[in-house]
């Protein structure tokens, strides 16, 4: 097995592997570099831990047997 696949890659070489398979499957012919990607993963992840924050506090609001 490839080490650099599982857990024990470096943060750089994950973020390697996902440029490529981006750079692979890219039809809009914007360039991101990893650096780049990283940084858009980092706002996309912060608002969709908002969300399943404020969705926690949906469910615990409504009552059993309701």
């Amino acid at each position: 097995q490839d080490a650099s696949v599982g857990s024990d890659q470096t943060v750089n070489t994950y973020w390697q592997r996902i440029k490529d398979y981006f750079d692979e499957r890219n039809t809009s012919g914007h360039f991101r570099s990893s650096d780049s990607l990283r940084q858009r993963w980092s706002t996309i992840n912060a608002e969709c831990q908002k969300w399943a924050g404020c969705l926690s506090n949906v469910v615990r609001m409504n009552p059993s047997g309701c």
